[in-house]
């Protein structure tokens, strides 16, 4: 943020800016000589240090003079001749008087009361797993190590031991081998080793690149792979040849599938659209042509062979914006599949539909892989034959259900397809299974997810059947396993209740087309293991990986100018003195903070409430201390609100007397009354005057902070189209956008239409922290109005309906950040209006998240936003300027008075002038 130091005359309630600098001025110090010392950057580069400048204003004058590391946290004392600092990790003191700096040098000797050394123990916790060919084992990754538990009963065998963080582990096809990505060489490559455990795991790859996902070829001699450098490869296991099939300039490739005879890839990549399609390419690599297999404007994603190698099922994204998929359009996300072969018959005529394929007998006695082949033995797999004529003809949708589905697979017959999607519950989608036919019938409920974790409860809840995932069929298809947050579980298939009817088209709500009820009784896969855990050698691999996961995530490939590897040579050392996982998260931060980017930070794992912590209710009113009366009085009560009820009969002015039969008086700390109390609803006494005589009793049901939040902005926004009203007498509407996400577009395509035939409009996006809708926005604003609409007898109304076509204006503040940011700078490009208010936070880039170890997060931003100008500008640490610079200053929030919306009401008057807008409708 941009900071500025301001003095403040209380009495007055006047208030003078003292500084005026487009960088950081922050933590302002005054000293007895009435100068104030503060910590700015204003010197450039980004680097801080003490500054001081006379509380009558003047010349800043730079105090200290570092030449790296920055000055936080200074502290004055009170007879301002020392200041004390932290400085490049070490604490510092000023002598203000002759600007001399010292380090303090601090002699702390203490043992800590743990081992650097812990056993952890967890219960049937994993972070990805795999079935064995077998059905009978899994193995898993838990926290950096590799086991395999039994399914049903046996013995936990850990297959790996170390400080370095093994994960994504799969069993190879023939059950010998095991194929994981470690980091223990000190950097993420690919490894297989026995799946005992015995011998030392192989290295297969040295790549320079984050090794994203990887999949065994059915014959288990090659493993196809991709990575952050959007290239696909393939490596030989035995001999570690590396061939590079395909690359990218648009974007990773996800993660290749191959056919099941072995000669073909399957997998997805973007286009210069930013859309995605799914291509196949010869696994040989001598043929390097990838074929494109989807043939429409949408998203295509999730390529899956159907064991028969005859059809190969997709996921396709049909929605209205984002760029690519990636946004936060209306979405519909359904399954389709594509015939690779001619068709001699006809897929819909049930008489022509060949006989089902008998079930694969069941593995033989002995470990995971021996014995345990793919497919039914002595029948080689079916040769994938791919007639590229007529394909687009061959494409049909196989799902219709009202919600995005998330993963699939395909069951061993290659006709049942078993699926995650969604349904509505109380405060979140709660992720439900189905599976149905290939022709888009029989949908049978096969089980639901738990309820969405509450907020605080390990990263709060999920989306679109997000909760599940990780999908895998048994080879007899007869259960299926999945896993749930850190959980896998297993539930039989062919037991669950199918819909009444046909057609794949599925009801909202439980119970619905599932049929409800009558769904498998699923089961979580039970086991102990026990992790060995040395915090120092962890602390230095989290290190180590926050370091790769930048290197390889940031947007920009040249680290906004940064040595990204001398970066890590600086912070490195420090890990080894540190004593506890914040202090390593510190480090991390101080490390990217080098970059001078948004979007970025390491952050513990979510949990819950701190220990000691309340929740506090609200009664939905505002109260004022009424001294006269010795009273609270009703200042406000909140529309839609708890007390805004007809038997609850309270009004402004009324007096509150007691909370849950306790008397209060002004000046006591009512809210300590509505501290996690064991019922939401709470009696509550009013009166219309200060006393208990005539006094009335109610009941109220207390809501949290987010919901009391929600209703004082409501009431913010409500004020402000009253005053815009009031100020254009009717003339111009006003709309706000809260975020840019999905339902703030509802909200805004809602009163567009509402507000559609004002004179002129202002589309206010002050304190908008972003998201992704902006295309939309001004896909909306940037209609015309062509046509006017007039049934007979009816008043004229313009097209098209959605659009609003009077003068405009954007207003944006210095909170208006990342994709509030890309909206009022597109909508100055295209000409629309002007923007008013004060430059934007300047933090414009796409960022995604990333999971250390320890469950930890640092936050990956990997999408540049540029200016569509001569110098591609770019928007990061840009801020949008506006037309006209209007500040609200602090005696404006004191009072109340909104001066930028003041000002944006009086531009579009101007625009005005007397002239009403071309519409043939007359409704205001």
């Amino acid at each position: 943020y941009q900071t500025d130091v301001w003095i403040e005359d209380i009495s007055a309630k006047k208030f003078t800016q003292l500084t005026d600098f487009d960088g950081l001025d922050s933590w302002p110090m005054w000293s007895r000589d009435g100068d104030i010392y503060f910590v700015s950057d204003r010197d450039g580069g980004g680097l801080t240090n003490l500054w001081r400048i006379s509380e009558s204003g003047g010349k800043a004058e730079k105090v200290t003079l570092f030449k790296s590391g920055d000055v936080r946290f200074p502290s004055i004392s009170s007879d301002g001749r020392t200041i004390v600092f932290e400085h490049d990790f070490g604490i510092w003191k000023l002598d203000t008087a002759s600007k001399k700096v010292t380090p303090i040098h601090l002699d702390i000797n203490a043992e800590t009361e743990e081992n650097d050394t812990e056993m952890r123990a967890f219960n049937s916790e994993a972070d990805d797993y795999d079935l064995a060919p077998n059905s009978r084992r899994i193995v898993l990754s838990v926290h950096g190590e590799i086991f395999t538990v039994p399914v049903e009963e046996g013995d936990v065998r850990q297959i790996t031991d170390s400080s370095a963080r093994d994960r994504a582990v799969n069993y190879s096809p023939d059950g010998k081998w095991l194929a994981f990505i470690s980091d223990r060489s000190g950097r993420e490559e690919l490894y297989v080793g026995a799946i005992d455990g015995s011998g030392e795991a192989q290295k297969l790859t040295d790549i320079d690149a984050l090794k994203l996902g990887y999949n065994w070829s059915p014959d288990s001699k090659d493993i196809a792979f991709t990575a952050s450098d959007s290239k696909l490869r393939k490596v030989n296991v035995a001999g570690k040849q590396i061939v590079e099939l395909d690359s990218s300039r648009y974007g990773n490739i996800s993660t290749p599938e191959w056919s099941p005879d072995g000669k073909w890839l399957a997998y997805s990549k973007a286009d210069a659209s930013r859309t995605t399609d799914v291509y196949l390419l010869a696994a040989s690599g001598e043929d390097k042509q990838a074929h494109k297999i989807t043939f429409d404007s949408y998203d295509e994603r999730s390529p899956r062979f159907a064991p028969d190698g005859r059809k190969l099922f997709f996921v396709r994204s049909e929605t209205t914006g984002g760029g690519g998929g990636g946004g936060f359009g209306n979405a519909s996300v359904q399954i389709h599949s594509v015939g690779l072969e001619r068709l001699e018959r006809d897929p819909d005529d049930p008489e022509e539909r060949p006989e089902a394929d008998s079930l694969q007998p069941p593995a033989p006695e002995g470990g995971e892989g021996a014995g345990a082949p793919r497919r039914p033995m002595n029948r080689p797999p079916h040769e994938t034959k791919v007639d590229w004529a007529g394909m687009k003809h061959r494409t049909r949708q196989v799902t219709r259900m009202p919600f995005p589905i998330s993963n699939f697979t395909i069951a061993p017959d290659s006709r049942t397809i078993v699926f995650v999607t969604s349904e509505p519950s109380a405060t979140a989608p709660t992720p439900v299974i189905y599976s149905i036919q290939e022709d888009g019938k029989r949908l049978t409920r096969i089980t639901a997810g738990g309820p969405p974790q509450a907020e605080g409860e390990g990263g709060g809840g999920f989306g679109f059947g997000g909760g599940i995932s990780d999908l895998t069929i048994s080879r007899d298809g007869r259960t299926l396993f999945f896993k749930e947050r850190e959980g896998i579980y297993s539930v039989p298939l062919g037991t669950g209740a199918a819909t009444a009817g046909a057609t794949a088209t599925a009801a909202v709500g439980r119970g619905g087309a599932g049929g409800g009820g009558g769904e498998g009784a699923r089961r979580r896969i039970s086991f102990n293991v026990r992790v060995k855990i040395n915090r120092p050698a962890e602390w230095a691999e989290m290190f180590g990986d926050a370091w790769r996961t930048m290197k390889y995530r940031f947007y920009d490939p040249a680290m906004h100018g940064m040595d990204w590897d001398a970066a890590k040579a600086k912070y490195e050392p420090l890990v080894q003195d540190i004593g506890d996982r914040q202090e390593l998260l510190n480090i991390i931060n101080e490390m990217i903070g080098e970059l001078n980017a948004s979007h970025t930070g390491a952050a513990p794992p979510p949990g819950g409430r701190a220990a000691g912590g309340v929740s506090t209710g609200h009664l939905g009113i505002e109260l004022e201390p009424d001294p006269a009366a010795g009273r609270y009085r009703v200042a406000y009560v909140y529309e839609d609100g708890p007390a805004d009820k007809d038997w609850v009969k309270v009004k402004v002015g009324d007096y509150l007397i007691a909370i849950g039969g306790k008397q209060l008086k002004a000046g006591d700390e009512y809210w300590q009354l509505l501290n996690d109390r064991l019922n939401r609803k709470v009696e509550v006494t009013f009166n219309s005057k200060p006393s208990d005589e005539g006094a009335w009793k109610t009941r109220i049901e207390t809501i949290n902070t987010n919901v009391y939040s929600n209703l004082r902005y409501e009431r913010w926004v409500k004020e402000r189209r009253q005053k815009v009203a009031e100020l254009s007498q009717g003339r111009v509407g006003y709309i706000h956008i809260r975020a840019m996400d999905q339902p703030s577009l509802r909200k805004f395509e809602k009163e567009i239409r509402e507000f559609r035939n004002k004179d002129a409009m202002i589309i206010d996006e002050r304190w908008n922290g972003g998201g992704n809708i902006e295309q939309e926005l001004l896909g909306i604003l940037v209609q015309r109005e062509y046509q006017i609409w007039q049934p007979r007898g009816t008043e004229a109304s313009g097209r098209p309906f959605a659009g609003y076509f009077g003068p405009k204006v954007v207003l944006q503040n210095w909170r208006s950040a990342s994709n509030a940011e890309m909206f009022p700078a597109g909508f100055r490009a295209l000409g629309l209006g002007k923007v008013v208010g004060t430059p934007t936070m300047g933090a414009v880039i796409g960022t995604g998240s990333y999971s250390l170890i320890d469950g930890s997060t640092v936050r990956t931003p990997g999408v540049g936003v540029y200016l569509a100008d001569p110098k591609k500008t770019n928007m990061e640490n840009y801020g949008v300027q506006p037309d006209l610079r209007v500040d609200n200053s602090p005696e404006d929030n004191l009072a109340g008075r909104d001066r930028q919306l003041e000002s944006a009401v009086d531009e579009l008057l101007k625009q005005l002038g007397a002239a009403k807008r071309n519409i043939a409708s007359k409704e205001q």
